[in-house]
């Protein structure tokens, strides 16, 4: 169904390189209105405020329409399930069918809830009905309800490329050694942790992998692999980070009590949480990769602030005007020293302001686009003959004719 948006996607990739290159002032505003007129998609879009609105209104509804039968009717759990195995084809029946492929919809919100909805429904509908059938078969029917949305959350990014059901995705795989501790009864808190951060870690290296063919991937499969690898460097980052290991791990969910069983598990965690932002600051500014760079800066920012009640630096005011200094005069450092290099640059580093780039980087087709209405140079007419006199002059006299 993901081909459905290519043709579309196209025309938003051509329109949104020419309104940054209006704004880098590499073309009029004539030019860009003139490509926005010629490559308007035909994808029904909206904003990301009314997006929200549309998705949460479209919850309320179906939810509504759920649940109102079910207390008019009284129904009990069995009938409440059979609701659900209704609503849940009929939902993604028309998200797919009537919104996607008929309205053309461009992720409006209503089609993305409407389809999350039809998952969840269907989880729902494999545990309500275990409720009452023993304890042990509650719990087996709860794990099939949480491999049934992951696998749904799975599908629904593959098919559709929805940034928001990746995100989903990566929850509920988040979630998975939790609830498979529960269920095999594992003793050994630690076994679940170790499998949460090789899960974490493989669905990190994947998405980098993918990420490494952005340009022959759909727009939508870009924001979702970005999604499941920011997701998955923030839940690596949360899991060894020293203030979420004692309080997580320790307090909240009381698994270890006192110290811990490894008694440098609190040394390596202070550790890594200050190598995983140098870690991605490295590897963004070395591949000139965006997301790393933002996720390195907000997890730096949040080492700061984490370490500073274990790792005893002075006050907290005091830590963060001493940070702030610091990075205030590196960033002027840094652009003396580029200012002063051969042509205000240093190697591929300038200190001039750079067009913003895109998650393809620049669009051929948006340049192509461009070609046919840039302004035709005015080159100079050649000057034919001219009639008129001449002068005649000399030792300082001068004169015409």
């Amino acid at each position: 169904m993901i081909d459905l948006y290519e043709k579309g996607e196209r025309r938003v990739a051509v329109v949104e390189e020419a309104r940054r290159w209006k704004e880098a002032g590499m073309i009029t505003a004539e030019q860009a209105a003139a490509v926005a007129e010629r490559y308007r998609p035909e994808l029904v879009r909206v904003n990301l405020f009314i997006r929200i609105l549309l998705a949460v209104f479209t919850v309320v509804g179906v939810v509504a329409l759920v649940a109102m039968p079910a207390v008019i009717l009284k129904v009990e759990e069995t009938g409440f399930t059979l609701l659900c195995l209704i609503f849940a084809p009929l939902c993604a029946w028309v998200a797919d069918h009537e919104l996607i492929a008929g309205r053309r919809l461009y992720r409006c919100g209503a089609e993305e809830a409407l389809l999350l909805l039809a998952v969840g429904m269907l989880a729902l509908a494999v545990a309500i009905p275990a409720h009452d059938w023993g304890h042990d078969t509650e719990r087996l029917a709860l794990l099939t309800a949480h491999m049934i949305f992951l696998a749904g959350a799975i599908l629904l990014t593959v098919r559709y490329g929805y940034a928001l059901m990746a995100f989903g995705a990566m929850l509920a795989l988040a979630g998975l050694p939790f609830h498979l501790a529960d269920i095999l009864h594992w003793q050994q808190p630690h076994l679940t942790r170790l499998v949460l951060l090789l899960m974490l870690g493989t669905a990190a290296i994947w998405a980098q992998r993918r990420l490494g063919r952005r340009d022959s991937l759909h727009r939508g499969y870009v924001w979702s692999l970005e999604t499941v690898r920011i997701s998955a460097w923030a839940g690596i980052y949360l899991d060894v980070n020293l203030f979420a290991h004692r309080l997580l791990w320790r307090e909240w969910l009381g698994w270890t009590t006192g110290e811990s069983i490894f008694s440098w598990s609190d040394d390596i965690c202070a550790l890594l949480t200050a190598i995983l932002p140098m870690a991605s600051l490295a590897m963004g500014i070395g591949r000139r990769d965006r997301g790393l760079l933002w996720f390195g800066v907000v997890s730096a920012i949040l080492s700061i602030l984490t370490l500073k009640y274990y790792v005893h630096l002075g006050h907290l005011p005091e830590e963060l005007t001493t940070a702030g200094l610091l990075v205030v005069g590196l960033a002027f450092g840094l652009l003396r020293w580029l200012r002063a290099g051969s042509k205000r640059c240093r190697g591929a580093f300038t200190a001039e302001s750079l067009l913003e780039p895109r998650l393809y980087g620049l669009d051929a087709e948006a340049l192509a686009a461009i070609q046919p209405l840039a302004q035709e140079p005015r080159m100079s007419q050649p000057k034919g003959f001219q009639p008129g006199g001449g002068t005649f002059g000399g030792g300082g006299a001068s004169g015409g004719y």
